[in-house]
């Protein structure tokens, strides 16, 4: 692996294919036509070397946690990128693996034709894999763009301990990365390009996951929808009827009053750099500025830098070593309660709010950050041992959640185990982890009005 730039990683040794018909990008996390440096860097290098660029978008049946929920929201961001790149004179191509039968190896066979292959840089889930395996069987370079927040990941060496360590060095460099690189146009537009390959038009998303062989128990979504313009339109929205009072709304879970923006970026149809220039514009309390983009930038690039440089990043073998000492001190301390998997998963416990925080996620795929916090506590409060609570929360955040899977899932999921965080005062179960109960968090938001909003799920005004 050769670090080109502070983005590009080449990760392999190969030689370019000098009459290859094309330069082709993968796109697997950057789903977006702008603001993109993965994709800008494809342009470049098709524009080098005065050849069309293809760029392919995939979708298999056999990814962890594959369901109709994650299906449908990548689906329905689709046409509107195919069009939006037949403006650009990119050749986009989307294939749906559905099952067993369908055609296999399908970038490796595109490939066959292109100069070299441009991907994108995601530090966890099972991204590395594909970028590890296909730089091995690839015949040609493969380059990893990173394009996930405003500073790149290889300005830090190593992973941070937490937000009072990663913020100075934020704040210190973002100036450096407060404006987006401008958007590169090819050269030589991909018109009469012939690829021997599957290929989907996207048309009836319903019919069509129905055909996957996946998970069908975990529906779409009906109040988030997938796609950039769905994005930037809950984006305006955002800014223009909740960012003014943000500073006041953000913790209140029984309101419309944080941004849900979370499965757009995770998805890649929104870049950072977008919702930073829409912040940095809009004319609200300097408060509200801060208390965002303190989220935004310092606590999402938190997470990439953790995810990053620990292999552990999902399990507990990442936690520090006071959490280490005090999850062994404590693993015999009696629970109150102990709920199976089948009871948590189906919110029948005997705490009403969680219930209602595990059946807004379960039901919409999404789940408000303060109620999220108390969701896991409880979760490890509840359970036989600490293992099986990060297993649990795992697997629900990762099925159920459209912005699971993300390095902000996991540093939130381990937060509640003591990662970023400091030692508290001692007690039961959770030793000198911070505790949470919903008697006292219930007290800081209407949470009335929360529990009964999940019994109805009344769609808020996204846009």
């Amino acid at each position: 692996m050769t670090q080109i730039n502070e983005r590009v990683q080449l990760l392999n040794d190969k030689a370019a294919n000098n009459d290859g018909k094309f330069v082709l990008y993968w796109m697997q996390m950057f789903k977006r036509t702008t603001h993109n440096h993965s994709l800008n860097f494809a342009i470049h290098q098709a524009n080098e070397r005065k050849v069309p660029l293809v760029v392919y978008e995939g979708l298999k049946f056999y990814y962890p946690w594959a369901n109709d929920r994650i299906h449908t929201f990548i689906l329905e961001g689709v046409e509107e990128k195919r069009k939006a790149f037949a403006e650009l004179g990119i050749h986009y191509i989307f294939y749906l693996q559905q099952d067993e039968n369908s055609p296999k190896d399908v970038i490796a066979n595109i490939a066959k034709d292109a100069c070299l292959i441009v991907t994108d840089d995601f530090p966890c889930f099972i991204i590395p894999k594909h970028n590890q395996r296909i730089a091995q069987k690839a015949e040609i370079p493969v380059y990893q763009v990173d394009s996930n927040g405003m500073i790149p990941m290889s300005r830090f060496e190593k992973e941070e301990y937490a937000a009072y360590t990663i913020r100075p060095k934020i704040k210190r460099m973002l100036p450096e990365y407060w404006k987006c690189e401008k958007d590169e146009k090819v050269i030589v537009r991909a018109e009469n390009l012939h690829l021997n390959c599957p290929e989907n038009r996207i048309e009836n998303i319903p019919n069509l996951v129905k055909n996957c062989a996946i998970n069908h128990s975990v529906k779409a979504s009906s109040i988030y929808k997938g796609g950039s313009s769905t994005a930037k339109k809950r984006l305006q929205h955002f800014i223009k009827n909740i960012f003014p009072e943000y500073a006041k709304t953000r913790n209140e879970c029984s309101v419309d009053g944080s941004s849900r923006l979370s499965p757009y970026l995770h998805f890649g149809f929104l870049s950072v750099y977008e919702i930073v220039e829409a912040v940095e514009n809009a004319d609200v309390p300097q408060e509200s500025k801060e208390a965002f983009l303190e989220e935004l930038i310092v606590r999402r690039e938190l997470a990439y830098n953790f995810t990053r440089f620990n292999p552990n990043y999902n399990s507990l073998k990442c936690l520090p070593a006071w959490t280490q000492e005090t999850i062994r001190k404590h693993a015999n301390d009696r629970r109150d309660y102990l709920y199976s998997i089948e009871d948590l998963e189906n919110f029948r416990t005997h705490d009403e709010i969680w219930n209602a925080a595990q059946r807004e996620l379960v039901q919409t795929g999404g789940m408000h950050n303060y109620v999220r916090m108390l969701w896991g506590k409880n979760v490890i409060a509840w359970t036989r041992n600490y293992e099986e609570a990060f297993a649990i929360l795992e697997d629900f955040n990762n099925k159920y959640a459209l912005d699971g899977r993300n390095p902000n899932s996991y540093a939130g999921i381990l937060w509640c185990f003591g990662k970023h965080d400091r030692p508290w005062f001692e007690r039961p179960v959770f030793g000198t982890i911070r505790y949470m109960t919903s008697g006292s968090s219930g007290k800081k938001f209407n949470s009335k009005k929360y529990i009964e909003w999940t019994k109805s799920f009344v769609q808020p005004s996204l846009f």
